[in-house]
Formats: structure tokens, sequence, C-alpha cells
């Protein structure tokens, strides 16, 4: 089981999830965390990312492209994955509580959690995409 004190380790991956908006993954937070200090492994970053998880700090998200990307924001959101750049953003919904209600609607059950994904091409892809293909012509 894992600890639950405030560790050294544990508080400086915070520090490094603190106000991100980019969803980092475990590999990409470890390098980033490794430039400043060169003695934290891969594997404590996993545990505590983990760890944070299961007690409902952060969210862990997996949007379909093989890696578990890391959301620093616990609250229900929707998520929209990028399949060029493989870039997960957050997407601002007022709504977000109304999908909940209109899918219990069609379950016998009770929904205790709503998870929204969106797929496609960010603004920034599609850019670049309609530039090359303008310069083809």
């Amino acid at each position: 089981m894992l600890q639950r004190r405030n560790s050294k380790q544990r508080l400086i991956i915070r520090e490094f999830l603190k106000d991100r908006y980019d969803h980092p993954t475990a590999d990409k937070l470890f390098n980033e965390i490794k430039e400043e200090h060169p003695n934290f492994s891969l594997g404590t970053v996993y545990r505590n990312l983990l760890f944070l998880t299961q007690i409902g700090e952060i969210q862990a998200l997996d949007v379909g492209d093989g890696s578990t990307h890391f959301d620093p924001n616990p609250l229900p959101h929707a998520h929209f994955f990028c399949k060029e750049c493989k870039c997960v953003t957050d997407v601002k919904m007022d709504n977000y509580d109304e999908i909940c209600k209109l899918a219990s609607t069609n379950i016998k059950g009770q929904i205790q959690r709503c998870s929204v994904y969106l797929e496609g091409i960010c603004q920034h892809c599609l850019k670049i995409n309609k530039n090359s293909s303008n310069k083809k012509e």
C-alpha cells in the first residue's frame, strides 16, 4: 500500500503539475523533473502519479494513444485529443452536467462518473495541413 504522507518527491511532482494544461505523460514529466532533480527515478514518478490519481487529486486519461496522460484538474470536464500531434486539451463546456442527466434517462443504473473525450485534429495541425496542401498546388 502506498504511503499517505507527503514525501519530498510527491511535493516536487505536485509542483511540476501545478497550473498545467498540457496533460503530460509520466515520461514527459520525468524528463522535466530530472533536469532539476537528477536523482529522481521514473518509478518514483509513476508511483506518485498513481497515488495522486487513486486519492482523486489528479486525473489519469487514456485517450487511445498508448500513453496515460495526467491532468492536475480533478473536476469533471471534457478533453480533446488531436490525432495528429497527440496533444490533449481541456474543453470548456458550461453544460457538462447535462451529459450525465441526458445519459441517465437511458440507463437503469446510477451514473457515478462521466468522462468525455473528443477526438479530431486541433486548430494548429489543421493550419499546418492547410499550409502544406497550399504549397503543393
